[in-house]
């Protein structure tokens, strides 16, 4: 893997080798540019830990969406938007309430998204290979 030097970060390298005067080589690693050896493991771990931190930062999201689109039902005239929805749902039932079944949400999430994220970087290693590039 090509280490370019620089004194500022470059997103458009796969590594890039930070030195400063006088400064220890620090060396960033994109993502997608880990090395091929990284273990199966390290995948389901990046894995899980997206997908229970996405759901757990989008639920109160889900749970006023999910508020407002039940039809007929009083709820669904009481807001006006998104942002009166969170004002109301926090001052009468407080800020709690937007989390409230978030771990039944969290259970299914972490092993989904390991199982999803292993699937696709074993899938892209093996299509790769088979294609003659390197992943």
């Amino acid at each position: 893997m090509p280490l370019t030097q620089s004194k500022e970060s470059s997103s458009s390298s796969t590594a890039t080798l930070h030195r400063q005067q006088n400064a220890p080589a620090e060396i960033e690693y994109d993502y997608e540019e880990l090395p091929e050896t990284s273990p199966l493991t390290m995948h389901l771990i990046a894995g899980a830990a997206a997908g229970i931190m996405e759901h757990s930062v989008m639920y109160p999201f889900d749970i006023v969406k999910t508020r407002m689109q039940v039809v007929g039902s009083p709820s669904s005239m009481v807001y006006s938007g998104v942002t009166h929805a969170l004002k109301v749902i926090t001052s009468t039932e407080g800020i709690r309430s937007l989390w409230r079944g978030v771990m039944s949400v969290v259970l299914g999430a972490g092993p989904a998204h390991a199982v999803y994220f292993a699937t696709y970087e074993q899938t892209k290693k093996i299509l790769t290979n088979a294609a003659g590039g390197s992943a």
